[in-house]
């Protein structure tokens, strides 16, 4: 992942935004908590296998909850829990979850749309068998993200993201819905 190239993609979309949203959001504080949790699907790619042939590559479902706070309409941190289930391809098999910490930067466009970008820390605990041999792990990488909000009501959003995570050596490429309840 190319780090200055995310911070200016975010950079110029905050540049670029409205000056009316501009001004009204980081001036105007509305610190909100929320809650929330939805499902994803994600491909998984494990480059950490000894044999080529046990390479595991998958695609599963998983599953998480959030809870955070926005400090206006532009800016949110956020805190997960991520459960990416179980894998498996022949003879290797994995398991993964995380806590994760993020924060958003979001592009309102109108009272119901925003855009986001996000960027956070995962700390991550992995299980991985390869026939009799099972190794335990757990470390944390950094991991981005991007999606859109979609307001239903004034304490209800739906969220649409993509999320790119790594795991050591092991990529995980992750779209999800959320919904998200605003205090």
């Amino acid at each position: 992942m190319n780090r200055s190239l995310l911070l200016a993609t975010v950079a110029s979309g905050l540049v670029f935004s409205s000056p009316q949203t501009l001004a009204q959001s980081p001036s105007t504080p509305e610190v909100r908590p929320y809650i929330g949790g939805g499902v994803g699907y994600y491909r998984l790619n494990d480059e950490d296998f000894l044999d080529e042939d046990d390479r595991l590559k998958d695609n599963r479902s998983g599953w998480r909850v959030f809870a955070g706070f926005d400090v206006n309409k532009v800016f949110a941190l956020q805190a997960d829990y991520i459960d990416f289930g179980k894998t498996s391809d022949g003879n290797a098999r994995m398991e993964a979850d995380g806590w994760a910490i993020s924060g958003i930067a979001a592009l309102p466009l109108s009272e119901h749309f925003a855009p986001y970008a996000k960027v956070g820390q995962l700390f991550w605990d992995r299980k991985r068998v390869l026939g009799p041999l099972s190794i335990n792990d757990s470390d944390n990488d950094m991991f981005y993200g991007a999606g859109v909000r979609l307001g239903l009501s004034e304490h209800t959003d739906v969220r649409i993201e993509y999320e790119r995570f790594g795991i050591d050596d092991t990529d995980l490429d992750m779209g999800s819905v959320s919904l998200l309840f605003r205090f």
